[in-house]
């Protein structure tokens, strides 16, 4: 880890925050736009774009290891419960609910097994006090490759912003609000209500993006943590 060149840390690190700072505002303009779908994925990747950064570069850490271990452990039992939830409400499938759960575990076995190192500095600003404790290298390559391949599939699926929302939600919950029922009883997408600037923010491909974007950057904290 210490052949690793300091500006790949310091440039994952802005990338953790940059999806962080996406994801604060995508979260802001859909309680403003009242789309329920989606928020907890963007609070999920708020927390863990700010916890990637410190551990990229311990510097930026802050806040003692502790509230961000039982931070990610809500988040992974919200995200198993929310997977089983999609599974017998739609049947059998691979809910997008269980990549954020694998990831959020991911996050807490990065803060109970913080390695030796992190951006060339000690662990012990705002990660676990397991001195010199290591994450198991295979289960650590299992959740890389896990990571990476959610990434290619993300970039692959023709039906964009569904790691966000899920392949059931209707498609106005992919760019706009609702007003009113259509004829069959479908509900209308109106985009004209909703801003030029919020159209922007919510585009499915940006949404995409950002859980490409920390999927690597997860899947390369693991690895050097092997």
């Amino acid at each position: 880890m210490t052949a690793t060149p300091s500006w790949l840390y310091h440039l994952f690190a802005l990338l953790m925050l940059a999806v962080a700072a996406y994801c604060l505002t995508l979260l802001i303009v859909s309680v403003k736009e009242r789309r329920m779908s989606g928020w907890d994925v963007d609070i999920a990747h708020v927390c863990m774009g700010v916890a990637m950064a410190g551990m990229f570069i311990t510097a930026w850490a802050f806040g003692p290891a502790w509230v961000w271990e039982l931070l990610f452990f809500v988040l992974m039992i919200w995200f198993i419960a929310r997977s089983i939830q999609s599974v017998q409400e739609f049947g059998m499938h691979l809910p997008h609910y269980a990549i954020h759960a694998l990831m959020s575990f991911a996050m807490l076995m990065m803060y109970v097994f913080p390695g030796a190192t992190r951006g060339g500095a000690s662990p012990s600003m705002g990660m676990s006090a397991v001195s010199g404790s290591r994450l198991d290298p295979g289960l650590a390559l299992l959740l890389a490759f896990c990571f990476f391949a959610s990434a290619i599939f993300t970039l692959a699926s023709p039906c964009k912003g569904t790691v966000h929302h899920g392949s059931h939600v209707p498609e106005w919950a992919l760019v706009g609000a609702v007003d009113g029922d259509g004829d069959d009883g479908s509900s209308l997408a109106t985009l004209t209500t909703v801003g030029t600037f919020d159209r922007i923010v919510a585009r499915p491909w940006l949404e995409d993006a950002s859980h490409v974007v920390m999927c690597i950057g997860m899947g390369l904290m693991l690895i050097l943590m092997i």
